[in-house]
């Protein structure tokens, strides 16, 4: 819900918005006296008074307070405000602030609010604002009580999905180890077919053919070793990976010797940089992120003279791989969400695909330190770019 939307459902108006900065000139001068008692009450809370064993600290966050009274009640409010607040919110989420300390702030605020009006009005107004702040705390009470039910049912099904989470893990690796069992046999019958052909009509076999055999046996190699690293990943992702110094040059070279019979189908040419700089990443998810970025470029290039140009541009402590092709391109209302699970361009609903490839280059480059992006200009190409931390930055 927005800045407008919150206000409205709130029925606050321009003639509160005037009570508000009325109020905050009256205020204005016991601010500060606010500020001092609001933190005397934290003290005597173990709760609270644990975070403020700062002096220093504690002189920051009573100037902060007080600026944020007197945005509050001068009814400053914008985006920034508003995203101030949840940055507010999320740290004292972190190291954990309970919601029932929020509240018991804001109490605090109105009891001020309330005491100091209160001293300018007659014994019968000041009796009105003593039953006002008792429904005030009896409100707030009550407000506490209902939200550590929803979070604690919130919890709960966090839990729950938490645990679901991990049982699908362990199932997916289960079935990763069995799986690649399955696929290694087939390849490894057909190595020992290609080393027989060879070994026992090697001198019968045209030379043309024989190259044929030899390339076939080696691929069929290097799939084996791929499905043994991705076994090794899959087994491997639940744990904390640190990213090694590689250079990406032998593995963008492995993706395009992989994926060089769909580019010879396809009339494709590839143009690779001279040199690519030694980066902090993990060899098996880089070359699966090339793969996906790769295969796409080749999969939706509708020229018939395709072209994929893959360049290395580096600044003080970053390395960005750029994959560019010359294809259909991406319309503009599409771009932002091409990295969205199972979402589809409209013109590739016919074109086989889960829709998960983008979803998972981005979460391989981000489980490196890294980030990706996606530019394009419909019917002149696409451009994906990686950025990956230089290993020489990540030793300084």
């Amino acid at each position: 819900m927005g800045l407008r939307e919150r206000l409205e459902f709130l029925e606050f108006d321009e003639q509160d918005r005037a009570r508000l900065q009325e109020l905050n000139e009256r205020l204005l001068a016991s601010r500060a006296r606010f500020v001092d008692e609001f933190y005397e009450h934290l003290f005597k809370f173990e709760a609270t008074a644990r975070f403020l064993r700062d002096p220093e600290l504690v002189e920051r966050l009573k100037e902060s307070q007080m600026e944020h009274l007197r945005r509050m009640l001068a009814a400053e409010w914008s985006d920034e405000y508003m995203d101030r607040c949840f940055r507010v919110g999320d740290v004292h989420a972190r190291v954990g602030i309970s919601p029932q300390m929020f509240l018991g702030a804001y109490s605090k605020y109105l009891q001020f609010c309330v005491e100091r009006l209160a001293e300018e009005l007659d014994e019968p107004s000041r009796h009105f604002a003593s039953l006002v702040r008792a429904v005030q705390k009896a409100v707030f009470f009550d407000i506490g009580l209902t939200l550590e039910a929803y979070f604690s049912r919130m919890t709960a099904n966090l839990r729950r999905a938490l645990d679901l989470v991990y049982q699908a893990n362990a199932e997916l690796r289960q079935f990763a180890q069995l799986t690649s069992h399955d696929l290694k046999t087939p390849l490894a019958t057909m190595v020992n077919l290609c080393d027989e052909a060879l070994d026992e009509f090697g001198p019968q076999i045209p030379g043309e053919a024989g190259k044929l055999i030899q390339a076939a046996r080696n691929r069929a190699l290097r799939m084996s070793d791929t499905i043994d690293d991705l076994l090794q990943s899959a087994i491997s992702l639940h744990e904390e990976q640190t990213p090694e110094s590689l250079s990406p040059e032998p593995v963008l070279l492995e993706t395009v010797e992989l994926l060089r019979p769909m580019m010879e189908q396809k009339h494709i040419t590839i143009t690779l940089p001279e040199r690519i700089p030694v980066v902090r990443a993990d060899r098996v998810r880089l070359r699966e992120v090339f793969f996906n970025l790769l295969s796409n470029a080749i999969k939706y290039n509708d020229k018939p003279a395709g072209r994929i140009t893959v360049r290395a541009d580096v600044d003080e402590r970053h390395c960005t791989i750029s994959i560019i092709d010359n294809g259909p391109g991406i319309p503009p209302h599409e771009l932002t969400r091409v990295f969205v699970p199972f979402r589809r361009l409209d013109v590739h609903r016919d074109t086989p695909g889960s829709g998960l490839g983008l979803y998972f280059a981005k979460t391989l480059v981000e489980q490196q330190g890294g980030t990706i992006w996606a530019e394009s200009q419909p019917g002149q190409g696409c451009a994906f770019h990686i950025r990956l931390l230089l290993a020489t930055a990540q030793e300084e």
